[in-house]
């Protein structure tokens, strides 16, 4: 799609089909820059099918939204750690975040008309659906996803105390606790920004995003504890939290511009680093100290550049052409071969 200089997009018709596709539709609340369907023009079950506008009868495809924290507990800005592992695990580690669906509702009033019972429903007011946010994890080591959990649910209010617990971890002074912020929403709440990209996951194509506020924990689940005989298990978090969602021109406008941001349509798997060193080159990529535990490289050599593997045979010299056979070939035979730098002239 050509966009111009604002980033509004500029018409672009289909290669085949001229008017199946609209842009710069906003009466319907849709992105200026985005491409829709052109329904008055593409129906695909009246008359029958009609080959000729398929493009704008291309069924949506959503992929999982991507969410993004915007603002994480400023009670915590004396321990960024805290806030930096609570970022990473909602973008990086949920599993899956359910409950932050909505619906929009137009109530109705009925009114009586006529000797037959029958009801005049009148619109009233057209309401949003509240969202209950649920992120599941996979518990690691250390239990760091129930205990980063149940340090933001003490640090709220402990259940010993009926207390936040973030005074009695600081100087107790006043100085020290001028460091914990008024117990207003954002001081114990996050935020996030969720978008819903196209298959594409080009900015500017992004279908909708909205905004989840005063979000935090308001059930972390049971710690694990069980015993039963000849069972174990791999032990999965789901965190319930509470929110207040926001959705309108202006978040789908945040969704762009952060989705701008992230430029996460550039990243490109095909060139991904490989193995756990992350390296291409071939003495960085192999353990060193596996270099001369036998192997490929212990019974083909090394190369010119390594430094000799101990014990391995570096070079086998045909004799005659009739010597010339496969290395898997040799056998006990190594007549026609003349082992040279060789500790061992027979690799059996």
């Amino acid at each position: 799609m050509a966009v111009s200089s604002d980033n509004i997009a500029t018409p672009v018709q289909s290669r085949y089909m001229s008017d199946s596709i609209l842009q710069g539709v906003t009466s319907l609340g849709v992105s200026p820059r985005a491409q829709v369907a052109n329904l008055a023009r593409s129906g695909q079950v009246g008359t029958g099918i009609r080959f000729t506008k398929l493009d704008g009868a291309t069924p949506a495809v959503f992929n999982p939204v991507v969410g993004v924290v915007l603002t994480v507990p400023s009670m915590w800005d004396r321990w960024p750690n805290l806030q930096e592992m609570l970022r990473s695990v909602m973008e990086t580690h949920a599993q899956s975040i359910t409950g932050i669906d909505f619906s929009y509702e137009l109530g109705t009033e009925d009114v009586i008309v006529g000797h037959d019972g029958q009801n005049l429903k009148v619109p009233t007011r057209t309401s949003r659906s509240e969202v209950t946010p649920s992120a599941t994890f996979k518990e690691y080591p250390g239990m760091p996803i129930y205990n980063l959990f149940r340090t933001w649910m003490f640090d709220i209010q402990h259940p010993d105390t009926n207390m936040s617990l973030l005074p009695a971890q600081v100087d107790n002074s006043d100085n020290g606790h001028a460091g914990i912020p008024g117990w207003y929403m954002s001081a114990y709440s996050m935020s996030m920004l969720f978008i819903q990209y196209d298959p594409s996951g080009i900015p500017d194509r992004i279908y909708d995003a909205c905004v989840i506020a005063n979000m935090f924990p308001t059930n972390i689940g049971e710690i694990g504890f069980e015993r039963t005989l000849n069972q174990t298990t791999v032990k999965e978090r789901t965190i319930n939290f509470t929110g207040l969602v926001q959705h309108n021109e202006n978040t789908r406008e945040l969704g762009y511009r952060v989705a701008k941001m992230l430029e996460l349509h550039r990243i490109n798997y095909n060139n991904a680093l490989p193995g756990l060193t992350g390296s291409v080159v071939a003495d960085e990529a192999i353990q060193q100290e596996i270099r001369s535990m036998g192997g490929l490289e212990y019974e083909a050599g090394p190369s010119k550049k390594q430094t000799p593997v101990d014990g391995s045979i570096t070079q086998f010299t045909p004799k005659t052409p009739s010597g010339a056979r496969d290395y898997a070939d040799l056998g006990n035979n190594t007549s026609n071969f003349t082992a040279t730098g060789a500790a061992v002239a027979n690799p059996q």
